[in-house]
């Protein structure tokens, strides 16, 4: 199975270039910021089932943002033990 990459992360594929609250796909935010892993849209969707990840709800359609992912990173970091 071929992995392509989603035509709107092929127009911007620079995460500088899409706003902090602009809302993509699961397919489009792992390609756009993982492009070669660790994180796949299949796993932003077990993220989002374990209620880890905030998304967006639009006629059926899960969306996330760089806002809501950046979130679930800091939310997940473990602390050091000392």
């Amino acid at each position: 199975m071929a992995s392509t990459t989603p035509r709107r992360v092929a127009a911007r594929p620079d995460p500088s270039m899409w706003a902090d609250d602009e809302l993509m796909t699961f397919a489009e935010a792992a390609a756009l910021l993982w492009p070669a892993g660790p994180l796949t849209a299949s796993s932003l969707r077990t993220a989002y089932r374990a209620g880890e990840l905030e998304v967006v709800m639009i006629a059926r359609k899960l969306l996330v943002t760089k806002k809501g992912l950046a979130a679930m990173t800091e939310n997940a970091r473990r602390k050091v033990r000392t």
